[in-house]
């Protein structure tokens, strides 16, 4: 049930991203992460938004658009990025141990990718 709920809001942040940003703003494929916490959303998102961070989401063409929590359940976080298909996917695969460490469980992550265009 729950795997249905995430990829139910998966889909239904895609299709809003396609509808609400205007054309031209982000180009090309933009990738909708869902995943759980154990730690409050207000010091998971300050490790976030640190510097050390952006510069590890610049140094792998990974650039953050939106990130939030649930409104019903403080424990679920999305992340919209702006990069090639398939390299969010990678680089949390590759970075687990950090994620990790930031209080993101691992385990319940759900990375897709989505385009304006075919």
């Amino acid at each position: 049930m729950k795997t249905t709920a995430l990829i139910g809001l998966t889909t239904l942040l895609g299709v809003f991203i396609g509808y609400q940003i205007p054309r031209g703003i982000v180009s090309g494929t933009v990738s909708i992460t869902t995943f759980n916490i154990n730690v409050p959303f207000e010091k998971w998102a300050t490790g976030f938004d640190s510097k050390e961070a952006s510069k590890v989401h610049v140094s792998n063409e990974l650039k953050p658009l939106f990130r939030g929590v649930s409104v019903d359940n403080p424990r679920q976080v999305v992340v919209i990025h702006q990069s090639k298909p398939g390299s969010v996917k990678q680089f949390l695969t590759d970075n687990r141990e950090m994620i990790e460490a930031s209080g993101h469980i691992y385990r319940s992550t759900q990375t897709s990718d989505w385009s304006s265009k075919l």
